[in-house]
């Protein structure tokens, strides 16, 4: 029987808050990063490929509530509300065709001046432990710019493993999109900031979603659906998503450095609270997964 642990997108800020979490679940007896299964999405596929890396959550969380001296991270202009609400006037003028949607992000991104590929592919490896995929099973989710289909990357697609994690970053409009095996692909929360369907067949499934069930966002808010669909596969699901202080700390630009010591904190203190239930589920409920 399989544990699945899905990590959704959120930026900077989403990277450090899902941190928290995972440092607070862990000092509480919770070892979520021991899951079978990792899905990651934007700055989910981050948190995902250190846990995967078997980074110590502890060096993990210190990086975020100090980080290094030198760090590459670059403040972006940024409103996830702005973000949502642009969404939403798309899918009314692409008649609700969610392909249709995604193409067009696609299009802007493409378009879009951002900073050098190169600049940011240095930086998307300096959060990662190592250059080459872990041997722990990591799925990593982006989309294409020019179909809006969605691929999952993992050890076995034959795609650099920095790569992919940069593809799935790839914030349309503000980090560029990546090549990879002749196509240009963006962020994998195009498709869905959660992605948790990609997680079955796994019989326990823990979403750790740092934009919460993100219902205002047409394009890529899809998690209700998506719990809905393996709860009736047969999983049993949990989802976190941030209490009040960990809003209030992430704020509206998730893509802003300075938020990361903030929202790691708010995650540690919304993790100890939760600690007993998120823990019964993930341990108790272990041998009926």
């Amino acid at each position: 029987m399989t544990r699945a642990l899905v990590l959704g997108g959120g930026g900077v800020a989403g990277i450090a808050w899902a941190t928290g979490i995972a440092a607070g679940l862990a000092r509480s007896g919770a070892d979520i990063g021991q899951a079978a299964v990792i899905v990651g999405t934007s700055a989910g596929s981050v948190v995902g490929a250190q846990l995967a890396c078997d980074v110590d959550i502890e060096t993990m969380l210190a990086q975020q509530l100090a980080p290094p001296a030198g760090s590459r991270e670059q403040l972006r202009p940024y409103s996830q509300r702005e973000a949502d609400a642009r969404n939403r006037q798309l899918m009314d003028k692409v008649g609700g065709y969610l392909r249709a949607a995604r193409k067009r992000i696609g299009a802007h991104a493409l378009r879009s001046q951002t900073p050098p590929l190169a600049e940011r592919r240095a930086i998307v490896a300096a959060r990662l432990p190592q250059s080459d995929w872990p041997a722990r099973a990591l799925r990593v989710v982006a989309v294409e710019t020019a179909t809006g289909d969605h691929a999952v990357f993992d050890r076995g697609s034959g795609v650099d493993f920095i790569d992919a994690i940069a593809a799935s970053c790839a914030v349309p409009g503000t980090w560029p999109a990546v090549p990879i095996n002749g196509r240009a692909w963006m962020d994998g929360g195009i498709r869905s900031l959660s992605n948790a369907d990609l997680a079955a067949p796994a019989h326990c499934v823990l979403v750790i979603a740092p934009l919460g069930y993100a219902e205002g966002n047409p394009v890529s808010g899809h998690l209700r659906a998506e719990v809905r669909a393996l709860e009736e596969g047969g999983a049993r699901v949990a989802v976190i998503v941030p209490d009040a202080r960990s809003i209030d700390a992430m704020t509206d630009n998730v893509l802003d450095p300075a938020r990361c010591a903030p929202s790691a904190e708010a995650g540690i203190a919304q993790a100890l609270r939760i600690a007993p239930e998120i823990a019964s589920f993930w341990n108790d409920g272990a041998a009926t997964c």
